[in-house]
């Protein structure tokens, strides 16, 4: 475990100041080819629906040794990036890694009847049920990204299921209010991040048998113009939500996070393109005096980018070596203090 760490501004690669480039280049810079290496395990859920986690094991590792489960974000899975990148570069520290496809995603595609959303916590406390069972004893933490850091924030917000084992999470780019990030998608500009998840969900329902029986929901004349619309006629109806608006409204954690009793790092970039900045105005007032949840905003990053100039870091991911830190830290609340103290940056329109 690490003690008396340095938490370093973050200073993007001069090659990758705009935010669309973080966000695009973010997606392949400095990947890691590390083969896949993992154990699968089957969660039954209790609606009946099967989700898949990726257990990788260091060979140093040992019962009671620290365990971290990770959740990718929207059209993501085991095999996005920066849930390669995490795993490899947690594994070379002894930590043991669980990567959570989310309902129906990754290796799990064709064993949901439902799909996965924003309000998923349900799943992530059966997934954790299963990482005790065979790491009884350890320690875990939870790291989300985007949506899955939504989701993340939705299971520590409700402290009656929360597990007494999770002693830590970190959430990156989390869209806090949902409403207001889906607006995001109707700015000029943005449209190419609209049609690329719009794509790639509408080809994950057509390309798995339990859902494509739904097809004509997104499909045609019903083919979402925005994601809105995409919610609206899909995932609100399938997961028992009125309409889009509702499905926004419940699935929001900003109305949750004061709830949280779990040490909790959310970092997230101003110049975001997909959450936009001020819709963090409210909770971070709301979390001034909250001593468990950290907000860091910083200037720069763009959507799970964070590519930085050269530092002390090993390598350019900014955001992958403070996940490291905050997992093995011995004392995450010291850390949360001193990044408390040097968080001063004043919120700002997103871009």
């Amino acid at each position: 475990m690490k003690s008396d760490l340095v938490f370093p501004p973050f200073i993007p690669h001069r090659f990758y100041r705009n935010a669309h480039l973080q966000t695009i280049v973010g997606q392949f810079h400095s990947r890691i080819k590390a083969p896949y290496q993992a154990e699968q395990h089957s969660c039954r859920l209790p609606d009946n629906d099967l989700l898949i986690v990726h257990d990788d094991c260091p060979g140093s590792w040992k019962p009671g040794d620290r365990v971290v489960i990770l959740l990718h974000g929207l059209s993501g899975c085991h095999r996005s990036s920066y849930m390669v990148r995490l795993t490899h570069k947690l594994n070379q520290r002894g930590v043991r890694v669980f990567r959570m496809d989310l309902r129906g995603c990754g290796a799990g595609t064709g064993l949901a009847k439902s799909p996965y959303h924003a309000g998923s916590f349900l799943d992530l406390q059966v997934a954790l049920d299963r990482v005790e069972f065979l790491c009884p004893g350890s320690p875990i933490g939870i790291a989300g990204f985007s949506l899955g850091g939504t989701i993340s924030l939705n299971y520590l917000g409700r402290p009656n299921v929360v597990s007494d084992m999770v002693d830590r999470a970190f959430v990156l780019n989390p869209p806090v209010r949902l409403s207001e990030s889906v607006q995001v998608f109707g700015k000029p500009l943005f449209g190419h991040y609209q049609r690329h998840f719009i794509s790639n969900l509408t080809k994950h329902i057509r390309t798995s048998h339990h859902l494509n029986a739904h097809t004509h929901k997104v499909s045609g004349e019903n083919y979402p113009r925005n994601m809105r619309d995409f919610d609206d006629q899909f995932t609100a109806p399938l997961v028992g939500y009125e309409s889009a608006e509702d499905y926004y409204s419940q699935c929001s954690p900003a109305e949750v996070v004061t709830h949280i009793n779990v040490p909790t790092l959310i970092i997230t970039a101003m110049d975001d393109p997909l959450v936009p900045a001020d819709t963090y105005s409210e909770i971070r007032d709301h979390l001034s005096d909250h001593s468990k949840v950290t907000l860091h905003l910083t200037k720069h990053g763009g959507h799970l980018g964070f590519i930085g100039a050269p530092s002390s870091d090993p390598d350019p991911r900014w955001s992958d070596w403070r996940i490291v830190d905050w997992m093995l830290s011995d004392s995450p609340e010291a850390l949360a203090s001193q990044i408390r103290e040097d968080s001063h940056e004043p919120l700002a329109q997103s871009a």
